[in-house]
């Protein structure tokens, strides 16, 4: 546990990157190329953060682009050889604009896949608008911020998401900005959930 450290805004993993790492930062790399804004939030975060548990997908968020830049970006992808494990690439502007996730992964692979999404909401925004960065392995990579990652992980409530919320909470409440998690508990409404993950 002593290998992860948040210091001035970076998650720092003294590991080396696994699978779902390698995933992320090859994807981090192709989406600078086209300076798309994006963040990486949900399980991967907590896994990230040395949580020993198994997940099929990255999610990742990503600014609106337009047609043009995603056909671009899907066609990078398929040179780099990923594939569309749910849907062909070529339909990633009409599915992240109608609000549904894309799957991209490496080629004959399902898993661990990418589940890419358009920021939707106030919450998805703020993800993107305050990505801290995590080192791994010499590289970076732009991931959501962990006051708003354990808020949101209990409003989701799922046994998986508060187990997230508390391992988060346990291994960084000395680093957290308790002001910045107060105001995404308020704004979540999960106030009661985030009493019980102070007692936890």
């Amino acid at each position: 546990m002593s290998g992860i450290k948040l210091r001035d805004e970076t998650l720092i993993v003294g590991r080396e990157p696994n699978q779902l790492d390698e995933l992320a930062i090859e994807f981090s790399e192709i989406l600078d190329r086209f300076d798309i804004d994006h963040v990486y939030i949900a399980g991967y975060v907590s896994i990230l953060a040395g949580r020993a548990r198994s997940t099929e997908d990255v999610d990742v968020l990503i600014e609106n682009i337009d047609e043009e830049t995603a056909e671009d970006v899907a066609e990078t992808l398929k040179e780099e050889g990923f594939w569309g494990a749910a849907m062909p690439l070529s339909s990633m502007y009409e599915m992240l604009s109608n609000g549904d996730n894309i799957w991209v992964a490496p080629e004959e692979q399902v898993t661990p896949h990418l589940e890419v999404k358009f920021a939707r909401d106030e919450f998805d925004r703020a993800s993107l608008k305050n990505a801290i960065t995590a080192r791994i392995g010499g590289e970076t990579i732009p991931i959501g911020p962990l006051e708003l990652q354990i808020a949101y992980k209990l409003h989701l409530g799922a046994q998986k998401d508060l187990e997230d919320a508390v391992h988060l909470y346990t291994l960084f409440e000395e680093s957290l900005s308790v002001a910045r998690l107060e105001e995404w508990v308020t704004r979540l409404g999960v106030e009661d959930e985030y009493e019980r993950l102070k007692r936890a």
